[in-house]
Protein backbone atom coordinates (compact mmCIF):
# COMPACT_ATOMS: atom_id res chain seq x y z
CA UNK A 1 0.00 0.00 0.00
CA UNK A 2 1.18 3.37 -0.57
CA UNK A 3 -0.26 6.77 0.51
CA UNK A 4 -0.20 10.27 -1.21
CA UNK A 5 -0.49 13.25 0.62
CA UNK A 6 -1.19 16.63 -1.08
CA UNK A 7 -1.97 20.32 0.50
CA UNK A 8 -4.83 21.79 0.76
CA UNK A 9 -3.38 25.22 1.17
CA UNK A 10 -6.66 27.05 -0.34
CA UNK A 11 -8.61 28.61 2.58
CA UNK A 12 -10.67 32.10 2.96
CA UNK A 13 -9.40 34.72 4.62
CA UNK A 14 -9.37 35.05 8.31
CA UNK A 15 -9.57 38.22 10.06
CA UNK A 16 -11.83 40.23 12.33
CA UNK A 17 -15.24 40.90 11.50
CA UNK A 18 -16.20 43.99 9.00
CA UNK A 19 -19.02 46.11 9.56
CA UNK A 20 -19.71 47.93 5.89
CA UNK A 21 -20.41 51.28 4.95
CA UNK A 22 -22.35 51.29 1.41
CA UNK A 23 -21.44 54.74 -0.45
CA UNK A 24 -22.90 53.53 -3.72
CA UNK A 25 -21.38 55.78 -7.15
CA UNK A 26 -19.93 57.89 -4.41
CA UNK A 27 -16.86 59.74 -6.25
CA UNK A 28 -16.76 58.36 -9.57
CA UNK A 29 -16.49 60.04 -12.32
CA UNK A 30 -17.55 57.58 -14.76
CA UNK A 31 -20.00 54.94 -14.79
CA UNK A 32 -18.93 51.31 -15.93
CA UNK A 33 -20.84 49.32 -18.70
CA UNK A 34 -21.34 46.82 -15.96
CA UNK A 35 -22.38 49.21 -12.88
CA UNK A 36 -25.25 48.99 -11.18
CA UNK A 37 -23.82 49.49 -7.61
CA UNK A 38 -27.37 50.30 -5.99
CA UNK A 39 -29.01 47.13 -6.78
CA UNK A 40 -25.45 45.49 -5.89
CA UNK A 41 -25.34 47.08 -2.55
CA UNK A 42 -29.16 47.56 -1.58
CA UNK A 43 -28.49 51.51 -0.98
CA UNK A 44 -29.30 54.10 -2.80
CA UNK A 45 -27.00 56.71 -4.15
CA UNK A 46 -26.41 59.96 -1.96
CA UNK A 47 -24.41 62.57 -2.60
CA UNK A 48 -24.00 63.63 0.81
CA UNK A 49 -22.51 60.47 2.70
CA UNK A 50 -23.81 61.05 6.29
CA UNK A 51 -26.62 58.69 6.54
CA UNK A 52 -24.63 55.81 5.06
CA UNK A 53 -21.80 56.97 8.18
CA UNK A 54 -24.54 57.05 10.63
CA UNK A 55 -26.01 53.73 9.44
CA UNK A 56 -22.60 52.11 9.74
CA UNK A 57 -22.08 54.10 13.12
CA UNK A 58 -25.48 52.61 14.80
CA UNK A 59 -23.88 48.84 13.54
CA UNK A 60 -20.72 49.47 15.20
CA UNK A 61 -22.12 50.87 18.93
CA UNK A 62 -25.24 48.14 18.35
CA UNK A 63 -22.13 45.24 18.63
CA UNK A 64 -20.30 47.36 21.54
CA UNK A 65 -23.76 47.23 23.24
CA UNK A 66 -23.79 43.66 23.07
CA UNK A 67 -20.22 43.28 24.19
CA UNK A 68 -18.78 41.91 21.16
CA UNK A 69 -15.13 42.92 20.20
CA UNK A 70 -14.85 46.18 18.04
CA UNK A 71 -14.88 45.51 14.18
CA UNK A 72 -13.27 46.85 10.93
CA UNK A 73 -15.23 49.57 9.31
CA UNK A 74 -15.32 48.92 5.83
CA UNK A 75 -16.18 51.59 3.15
CA UNK A 76 -17.10 49.64 0.32
CA UNK A 77 -19.27 51.00 -3.14
CA UNK A 78 -17.88 54.47 -5.40
CA UNK A 79 -14.42 55.21 -5.04
CA UNK A 80 -14.11 55.86 -1.90
CA UNK A 81 -10.35 58.54 -3.00
CA UNK A 82 -12.47 59.84 -5.55
CA UNK A 83 -14.85 61.56 -3.43
CA UNK A 84 -14.85 65.51 -2.86
CA UNK A 85 -12.79 66.84 -0.64
CA UNK A 86 -15.81 67.54 1.97
CA UNK A 87 -16.97 63.92 1.50
CA UNK A 88 -13.75 62.26 2.06
CA UNK A 89 -12.93 64.58 5.49
CA UNK A 90 -16.04 63.97 6.71
CA UNK A 91 -15.96 59.94 6.48
CA UNK A 92 -11.85 59.94 7.87
CA UNK A 93 -13.07 61.93 10.34
CA UNK A 94 -15.91 59.66 11.31
CA UNK A 95 -13.61 56.58 10.84
CA UNK A 96 -10.92 58.49 13.26
CA UNK A 97 -13.80 59.19 15.72
CA UNK A 98 -15.23 55.68 15.51
CA UNK A 99 -11.43 54.35 16.67
CA UNK A 100 -11.22 57.21 19.46
CA UNK A 101 -14.17 55.74 20.98
CA UNK A 102 -13.54 51.89 20.69
CA UNK A 103 -16.50 51.42 18.30
CA UNK A 104 -14.25 50.24 15.27
CA UNK A 105 -10.45 48.76 15.97
CA UNK A 106 -9.49 50.12 12.25
CA UNK A 107 -10.81 50.47 8.96
CA UNK A 108 -10.47 49.32 5.06
CA UNK A 109 -11.45 50.93 1.78
CA UNK A 110 -12.68 50.04 -1.80
CA UNK A 111 -11.27 52.63 -4.64
CA UNK A 112 -9.78 52.50 -8.03
CA UNK A 113 -6.62 52.11 -9.15
CA UNK A 114 -6.36 55.94 -11.10
CA UNK A 115 -7.49 57.98 -7.81
CA UNK A 116 -4.61 56.84 -5.48
CA UNK A 117 -1.45 58.86 -4.89
CA UNK A 118 1.57 58.27 -2.26
CA UNK A 119 -0.07 61.47 -0.49
CA UNK A 120 -3.52 59.85 -0.61
CA UNK A 121 -1.75 56.66 0.68
CA UNK A 122 0.07 58.47 3.80
CA UNK A 123 -3.45 60.35 4.56
CA UNK A 124 -5.41 57.04 4.64
CA UNK A 125 -2.78 55.56 7.00
CA UNK A 126 -2.84 58.33 9.42
CA UNK A 127 -6.48 58.23 9.23
CA UNK A 128 -6.58 54.90 10.41
CA UNK A 129 -6.65 52.40 7.43
CA UNK A 130 -5.20 49.64 7.31
CA UNK A 131 -6.51 48.02 3.99
CA UNK A 132 -6.62 49.41 0.39
CA UNK A 133 -8.93 47.10 -1.96
CA UNK A 134 -8.29 48.13 -5.68
CA UNK A 135 -11.37 47.35 -8.15
CA UNK A 136 -8.58 46.69 -10.58
CA UNK A 137 -11.05 44.07 -12.34
CA UNK A 138 -8.81 43.07 -15.00
CA UNK A 139 -5.28 43.64 -16.50
CA UNK A 140 -6.62 43.12 -19.95
CA UNK A 141 -6.34 46.06 -21.93
CA UNK A 142 -8.87 45.08 -24.80
CA UNK A 143 -11.40 44.23 -21.46
CA UNK A 144 -10.75 47.38 -19.56
CA UNK A 145 -11.33 49.54 -22.75
CA UNK A 146 -14.57 48.04 -23.75
CA UNK A 147 -15.38 48.19 -20.02
CA UNK A 148 -15.53 51.87 -20.17
CA UNK A 149 -12.86 51.66 -17.08
CA UNK A 150 -10.88 54.85 -17.97
CA UNK A 151 -7.47 53.80 -17.26
CA UNK A 152 -5.36 50.65 -18.57
CA UNK A 153 -3.45 47.78 -16.85
CA UNK A 154 -0.14 49.80 -16.57
CA UNK A 155 -2.39 52.06 -14.32
CA UNK A 156 -3.86 49.27 -12.06
CA UNK A 157 -0.09 47.74 -11.90
CA UNK A 158 0.98 51.10 -10.37
CA UNK A 159 -1.71 51.49 -8.26
CA UNK A 160 -0.95 48.04 -6.79
CA UNK A 161 2.46 48.89 -6.13
CA UNK A 162 1.93 52.19 -4.38
CA UNK A 163 -0.09 50.34 -1.90
CA UNK A 164 2.51 47.59 -1.42
CA UNK A 165 5.13 50.60 -0.80
CA UNK A 166 2.82 52.54 1.88
CA UNK A 167 2.87 48.88 4.41
CA UNK A 168 -1.14 48.50 3.90
CA UNK A 169 -2.92 45.24 3.09
CA UNK A 170 -3.75 44.92 -0.45
CA UNK A 171 -6.93 43.76 -1.51
CA UNK A 172 -7.49 42.99 -5.88
CA UNK A 173 -10.95 42.74 -6.65
CA UNK A 174 -10.97 40.75 -10.32
CA UNK A 175 -14.00 40.87 -12.42
CA UNK A 176 -14.00 38.25 -15.17
CA UNK A 177 -16.27 38.02 -18.01
CA UNK A 178 -16.22 41.70 -19.16
CA UNK A 179 -16.88 42.26 -22.92
CA UNK A 180 -13.33 41.00 -24.20
CA UNK A 181 -12.70 38.95 -21.94
CA UNK A 182 -11.65 35.29 -21.90
CA UNK A 183 -11.12 32.23 -19.04
CA UNK A 184 -7.69 32.02 -19.80
CA UNK A 185 -7.54 35.86 -19.53
CA UNK A 186 -8.84 35.45 -16.16
CA UNK A 187 -5.94 32.92 -14.87
CA UNK A 188 -3.42 35.63 -16.05
CA UNK A 189 -5.51 38.16 -13.99
CA UNK A 190 -4.77 35.67 -10.74
CA UNK A 191 -1.22 35.30 -11.34
CA UNK A 192 -0.64 38.64 -11.58
CA UNK A 193 -2.50 39.94 -9.23
CA UNK A 194 -0.74 37.64 -6.89
CA UNK A 195 2.46 38.40 -8.32
CA UNK A 196 2.43 42.50 -7.84
CA UNK A 197 1.61 41.05 -3.99
CA UNK A 198 -2.22 41.25 -3.30
CA UNK A 199 -2.85 39.85 0.33
CA UNK A 200 -5.93 38.70 -1.04
CA UNK A 201 -8.56 38.48 -4.15
CA UNK A 202 -12.17 39.00 -4.71
CA UNK A 203 -14.03 37.43 -7.56
CA UNK A 204 -17.05 39.44 -8.89
CA UNK A 205 -17.97 37.51 -12.20
CA UNK A 206 -19.94 40.11 -14.44
CA UNK A 207 -23.62 39.71 -14.53
CA UNK A 208 -26.42 41.32 -17.20
CA UNK A 209 -27.65 43.89 -14.84
CA UNK A 210 -31.04 45.78 -16.04
CA UNK A 211 -30.27 49.66 -17.15
CA UNK A 212 -26.65 49.20 -17.72
CA UNK A 213 -24.97 49.96 -21.04
CA UNK A 214 -23.71 45.93 -20.63
CA UNK A 215 -27.46 45.29 -20.92
CA UNK A 216 -27.86 47.18 -23.96
CA UNK A 217 -25.51 45.32 -25.52
CA UNK A 218 -25.96 41.87 -24.38
CA UNK A 219 -29.78 42.87 -25.91
CA UNK A 220 -28.45 43.45 -29.18
CA UNK A 221 -26.57 40.27 -29.43
CA UNK A 222 -22.94 42.09 -29.21
CA UNK A 223 -22.23 41.04 -26.05
CA UNK A 224 -22.04 37.33 -24.32
CA UNK A 225 -22.04 36.28 -20.64
CA UNK A 226 -20.43 33.40 -19.39
CA UNK A 227 -22.73 30.70 -18.54
CA UNK A 228 -23.09 29.07 -14.81
CA UNK A 229 -20.69 26.39 -15.50
CA UNK A 230 -18.15 27.90 -17.85
CA UNK A 231 -17.92 30.26 -14.57
CA UNK A 232 -17.79 27.74 -11.53
CA UNK A 233 -15.18 25.96 -13.99
CA UNK A 234 -13.16 29.25 -14.28
CA UNK A 235 -13.31 30.16 -10.72
CA UNK A 236 -12.75 26.72 -9.46
CA UNK A 237 -9.53 27.42 -11.79
CA UNK A 238 -8.96 31.14 -10.20
CA UNK A 239 -8.89 29.51 -6.88
CA UNK A 240 -6.39 26.96 -7.44
CA UNK A 241 -3.76 29.55 -8.69
CA UNK A 242 -4.39 31.70 -5.95
CA UNK A 243 -3.04 28.83 -3.77
CA UNK A 244 -2.08 30.57 -0.50
CA UNK A 245 -3.54 34.30 -1.41
CA UNK A 246 -7.17 34.08 0.13
CA UNK A 247 -9.90 34.42 -1.78
CA UNK A 248 -12.01 36.59 0.15
CA UNK A 249 -15.50 36.45 -1.70
CA UNK A 250 -16.85 35.22 -4.43
CA UNK A 251 -19.75 36.78 -6.24
CA UNK A 252 -21.59 40.23 -5.27
CA UNK A 253 -24.02 39.79 -1.93
CA UNK A 254 -27.31 38.70 -2.61
CA UNK A 255 -29.84 41.13 -2.76
CA UNK A 256 -33.80 40.55 -3.81
CA UNK A 257 -33.63 43.89 -5.81
CA UNK A 258 -30.67 43.00 -7.73
CA UNK A 259 -31.82 38.90 -8.40
CA UNK A 260 -35.03 40.88 -9.83
CA UNK A 261 -32.35 43.38 -12.18
CA UNK A 262 -30.05 40.12 -13.05
CA UNK A 263 -31.02 39.60 -17.21
CA UNK A 264 -28.07 37.17 -18.07
CA UNK A 265 -24.86 35.96 -16.73
CA UNK A 266 -23.84 33.19 -13.54
CA UNK A 267 -26.41 34.19 -11.21
CA UNK A 268 -26.56 31.94 -7.92
CA UNK A 269 -26.74 33.03 -4.45
CA UNK A 270 -24.32 30.17 -4.04
CA UNK A 271 -21.81 30.69 -6.73
CA UNK A 272 -18.76 30.37 -4.00
CA UNK A 273 -19.98 26.93 -2.61
CA UNK A 274 -20.16 25.85 -6.27
CA UNK A 275 -16.56 27.36 -6.81
CA UNK A 276 -14.74 25.90 -4.03
CA UNK A 277 -16.67 22.47 -4.23
CA UNK A 278 -15.59 22.39 -7.93
CA UNK A 279 -12.17 22.97 -6.78
CA UNK A 280 -12.21 20.07 -4.36
CA UNK A 281 -13.61 17.52 -7.36
CA UNK A 282 -10.95 18.93 -9.77
CA UNK A 283 -8.07 18.42 -6.70
CA UNK A 284 -9.31 14.82 -6.19
CA UNK A 285 -9.64 13.86 -9.76
CA UNK A 286 -6.00 14.90 -10.12
CA UNK A 287 -4.99 13.27 -7.26
CA UNK A 288 -6.29 9.81 -7.78
CA UNK A 289 -5.10 10.00 -11.49
CA UNK A 290 -1.78 10.40 -10.72
CA UNK A 291 -1.58 9.13 -7.82
CA UNK A 292 -3.24 6.20 -8.39
CA UNK A 293 -1.82 4.42 -11.80
CA UNK A 294 -4.51 1.78 -12.07
CA UNK A 295 -4.35 0.53 -8.63
CA UNK A 296 -7.35 0.93 -6.21
CA UNK A 297 -7.93 3.50 -3.99
CA UNK A 298 -8.54 2.23 -0.42
CA UNK A 299 -8.49 4.81 1.78
CA UNK A 300 -9.35 8.86 1.98
CA UNK A 301 -8.89 11.12 4.29
CA UNK A 302 -9.90 14.70 3.38
CA UNK A 303 -9.64 17.95 5.79
CA UNK A 304 -12.59 18.92 7.93
CA UNK A 305 -12.32 22.26 5.99
CA UNK A 306 -14.04 20.97 3.35
CA UNK A 307 -16.51 18.81 4.35
CA UNK A 308 -19.01 21.40 3.93
CA UNK A 309 -18.81 21.48 0.00
CA UNK A 310 -16.68 18.31 -1.32
CA UNK A 311 -20.25 17.14 -2.32
CA UNK A 312 -21.45 19.78 -4.34
CA UNK A 313 -24.52 21.74 -4.45
CA UNK A 314 -27.46 19.79 -3.97
CA UNK A 315 -25.03 16.20 -4.58
CA UNK A 316 -23.98 17.42 -7.58
CA UNK A 317 -20.45 16.12 -6.88
CA UNK A 318 -21.41 12.59 -5.76
CA UNK A 319 -21.50 10.82 -9.38
CA UNK A 320 -18.15 12.18 -10.19
CA UNK A 321 -16.46 10.98 -6.78
CA UNK A 322 -17.94 7.62 -6.97
CA UNK A 323 -16.63 7.19 -10.42
CA UNK A 324 -12.66 7.58 -9.09
CA UNK A 325 -13.71 5.58 -5.82
CA UNK A 326 -14.62 8.16 -3.26
CA UNK A 327 -18.46 7.83 -1.74
CA UNK A 328 -19.55 9.06 1.90
CA UNK A 329 -18.89 6.04 3.53
CA UNK A 330 -15.21 6.05 2.55
CA UNK A 331 -13.97 9.32 3.77
CA UNK A 332 -12.80 9.84 7.22
CA UNK A 333 -12.02 13.69 8.00
CA UNK A 334 -9.53 15.03 9.74
CA UNK A 335 -8.04 18.11 11.12
CA UNK A 336 -4.86 18.32 9.35
CA UNK A 337 -5.05 20.77 5.68
CA UNK A 338 -3.73 17.76 3.94
CA UNK A 339 -5.36 15.54 0.98
CA UNK A 340 -4.31 11.78 2.23
CA UNK A 341 -5.12 9.02 -0.43
CA UNK A 342 -4.00 5.25 -0.13
CA UNK A 343 -3.45 3.05 -3.00
CA UNK A 344 -3.48 -1.05 -3.06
Amino acid sequence: MSILVLPWPWRKQAGQPVVPCFLPFAGCRTRCLYCAQHLQTGRPSRADPSPALDACEAMLRLRLERGLPAAEAAFYGGTFTGQSEASLALCLARAERWMAEGLAACWRCSTRPDCLSRDMLRRLETAGCRTVELGVQTFGAEALERSLRGYGPDCARLAMGLVRQSGLALGCQLLPGLPGSTPEGFFADVREACALGADFLRFYPCLVIRGTGLARLWEEGRYRPWDLATAVEALARGLALAGPVPVARIGVAYEEELGRSVLAGPWDRDLGTRAWSRLALRTLERAVGEGGQGRRLSGVWLPRRIQGFLWGQDGENRQALAAIGIAPSAVAWIQEDEIRLAFA
